[in-house]
């Protein structure tokens, strides 16, 4: 009985594991695919900032779809800690057309999401090359007990955006 009580619990802990993995992925997908449409010779801007350790960070990253010039909106991409969401403004002109870039429904929670621009050889900034960082667990939901919680993931990436 003891080992059919054991083995229930470690496939509720797969699950969780799963659970994380997946929602990780698809979340780094989404802000792959939206990065990857914006343009960086508009400038970007990066916003709201954190620090970790000495390092700055942003939880909110501001970029056009194109130059301004010719009519392109400038969008927006942040987190909310508040609500753990990771939010897309396709337009900020119209704040109503806010996009959820997190799934709900899934145990899966966003826990930070921090952007930062990338460094040239030369030390320079280079706008263009976003970094992210993702952190993210199961809310508890695997029920392991302590600080120690594997169902967490943290993932960073770096993001060309186009320079047209």
């Amino acid at each position: 009985m003891l080992m059919l009580i054991e083995s229930a619990k470690e496939n509720y802990r797969g699950i969780a594991d799963a659970t994380v993995e997946q929602a990780v992925g698809d979340l780094q997908q989404r802000l792959i695919q939206q990065l990857r449409s914006m343009s960086a010779s508009a400038g970007v801007q990066f916003s709201s900032p954190v620090t970790n350790g000495a390092k700055v960070f942003s939880k909110s990253i501001i970029v056009a779809q194109g130059p301004p010039n010719e009519g392109y909106p400038s969008q927006q991409i942040s987190f909310n800690s508040s609500t753990k969401q990771v939010l897309h403004i396709p337009n900020r002109a119209n704040t109503n057309a806010t996009v959820s870039l997190t799934r709900g429904g899934t145990n899966a929670v966003v826990r930070q999401l921090l952007f930062s621009p990338s460094l040239k050889p030369d030390g320079t900034v280079d706008n263009a090359l976003v970094n992210v960082r993702i952190e993210m667990d199961d809310n508890g939901f695997s029920r392991r007990v302590g600080v120690y919680n594997p169902a967490s993931v943290c993932r960073t990436f770096s993001v060309r955006m186009r320079n047209n």
